[in-house]
């Protein structure tokens, strides 16, 4: 290690050249880019490096040479899934070579610190019974530490998968499915249905004048009113189909497998609730009413969207009528 030079501070700050260590020094960035390699890991890991700065892909290429490598693989993905992650562990290679690789955050920094040492030697010194001992007992603690570390990334790797798929088909304002996962779902119940005694019932629904809500009483407001909607919406399908935001103040359910009678008394019900509902936005309060186009899938229809363009002009008959009603599309083709 070389001093820094320094005339009056008494606390010398120190450096090294990781080139002098005799063990390979890997530091990569929190996406995996390598930012340090000193001589032993060039040597060490030798072509594998070649043409690729990415953690990743140098230790796929070397685990090739792995006795079994699918466990190392998934090491590698968990510790980098997990950014606060420090890990020990013992590879095999088919070579007869022995090497340990330990891994650790780099404190206050976002990168991480990999250290990969040749224990060839100390693995085959069985003669010494005291040291032979200490290593399984050593292997042991770190396959142990290794299961539960594997356990709980995994864990939180199912987690993180499940709240990205949720924010996927979620929409963020009110918890309801998005317009992509609602025409997914929509266009599952009318293939699933096709063959069923009744039909696949489509509502849209939006707020009557939102504009002047907005316009009145100010945007936030207008949020308010929005998920206020979306709630009686969402209380009033219940189980019997599902709800999804189309896009600013309009909103869309499917009731598969209904009759129409099921579908205007759902629409109906969602209508008074609507009128009888009083948002609050800070000290402010404002009613609104909703109008409902109702429709229905036809024979051979495997899509949605057919069903929801008859509802859709159900809709807007009954904002020609007055709106604050319901209008059954009574002519199915439009």
């Amino acid at each position: 290690m070389q001093p820094k030079a320094h005339s009056e501070d008494t606390s010398a700050n120190w450096c090294f050249d990781p080139d002098i260590l005799p063990d390979a020094i890997l530091v990569c960035q929190l996406d995996g880019r390598i930012i340090l390699k000193n001589r032993a890991a060039r040597d060490m890991l030798g072509d594998v490096m070649n043409g690729t700065d990415m953690i990743r892909s140098v230790f796929s290429s070397w685990h090739r040479q792995l006795v079994e490598r699918e466990q190392a693989d998934n090491v590698v993905d968990a510790i980098m899934a997990s950014p606060d992650m420090k890990f020990s562990e013992t590879l095999g290679f088919s070579n007869g070579k022995t090497y340990e690789r330990q891994t650790r955050p780099i404190k206050n920094q976002a990168l991480r610190l990999w250290l990969l040492r040749d224990v060839t030697v100390l693995r085959q010194a069985d003669s010494d019974s005291a040291m032979h001992q200490s290593m399984v007992e050593a292997d042991a603690a770190r396959t142990a530490e290794m299961a539960e570390q594997l356990y709980m990334a995994k864990a939180e790797l199912e987690e993180k998968q499940a709240e990205l798929t949720r924010l996927a088909n979620t929409d963020s304002l009110t918890g309801l499915y998005n317009r992509r996962r609602f025409m997914q779902l929509g266009n599952d119940a009318a293939t699933d249905n096709r063959t069923g005694e009744n039909a696949v019932w489509v509502l849209m629904l939006d707020i009557d004048y939102f504009k002047r809500v907005n316009d009145t009483y100010g945007h936030g407001a207008g949020d308010t009113a929005i998920r206020d909607f979306a709630i009686i919406i969402g209380n009033c399908i219940g189980d019997d189909g599902f709800v999804g935001r189309m896009g600013g103040e309009e909103f869309a359910s499917v009731l598969p497998d209904a009759t129409v009678d099921d579908a205007v008394r759902v629409a109906e019900r969602i209508r008074r609730r609507t009128a009888d509902n009083l948002s609050r936005c800070g000290k402010q309060t404002c009613r609104f009413t909703t109008s409902i186009g109702i429709a229905c899938t036809q024979d051979g229809e495997d899509s949605i969207e057919p069903a929801l363009a008859r509802a859709d002009k159900a809709l807007y008959s009954a904002k020609s009528f007055g709106r604050n009603r319901v209008v059954v599309m009574e002519s199915q083709h439009i």
